[in-house]
């Protein structure tokens, strides 16, 4: 969990090696102890929709999440997902294109996982986990397209890996080692390895398929 206000750069490289995504975020502590995590993300070619896009994560005093939101594309494409009812048992996710608006309405747990084109999900995903060397945890989860932004339900399991140093753009430095595998219809398409300090702030996120982001700066 995070230790103080956190900030950044983020930037995202295509399989290639190109870069497609300049992304800066920060994520504060609110008066009430809520947590909210902002970012701006400049996205470009080979990137399949270059476009500019922001997001905003909400979650209360005790992490649960209370609203996620996207909008980007000057305005004509957005997503967002509210968790309602006293008892915190359904969701809508919306996904709107100019006037092609979607919305589903999902049975809601609080151990369920949102997942998009940033670190910053995961970075909630590890917050949720608390998990220590050796363990993991599997889960439900919504990923959403990175262009439409059209959720998908897949299962992930986090699971951490000892400790270790890592070559960043900060020198080598000592982190936490991560491994994220995505299932989708009974069938893992998708293995990721990641390395983050203390606070889930992640230096590195390495895809099958060699895209990655990468942490270029930040203010600890």
């Amino acid at each position: 969990m995070l230790s103080t206000k956190r900030k950044g750069i983020y930037q995202a490289f295509a399989p290639s090696g190109d870069v497609i995504a300049d992304e800066r975020w920060q994520a504060i502590y609110l008066p009430d102890g809520a947590v909210q995590i902002d970012n701006e993300t400049v996205r470009v070619a080979p990137f399949d929709e270059p476009r500019s896009d922001s997001m905003t994560i909400l979650l209360d005093s005790q992490l649960r999440l209370i609203e996620f939101t996207i909008h980007g594309l000057f305005g004509t494409r957005e997503s967002r997902i509210c968790v309602l009812g006293e008892h915190r048992d359904q969701a809508t996710i919306c996904w709107r294109h100019k006037a092609e608006i979607h919305e589903k309405r999902v049975a809601w747990r609080e151990d369920i996982e949102i997942g998009w084109t940033t670190p910053l999900c995961i970075m909630v995903g590890i917050w949720h986990s608390r998990l220590q060397p050796g363990e993991a945890r599997t889960c439900d989860a919504f990923l959403l397209d990175a262009v439409t932004f059209k959720p998908t339900a897949v299962r992930q399991t986090y699971r951490r890996w000892p400790d270790a140093s890592h070559v960043t753009r900060f020198g080598e430095v000592p982190l936490q080692h991560y491994e994220i595998t995505t299932e989708r219809d009974g069938q893992t398409n998708h293995v990721a390895q990641f390395w983050c300090d203390s606070d889930g702030v992640i230096y590195d996120f390495i895809a099958a398929d060699h895209s990655r982001f990468q942490l270029t700066a930040m203010n600890v």
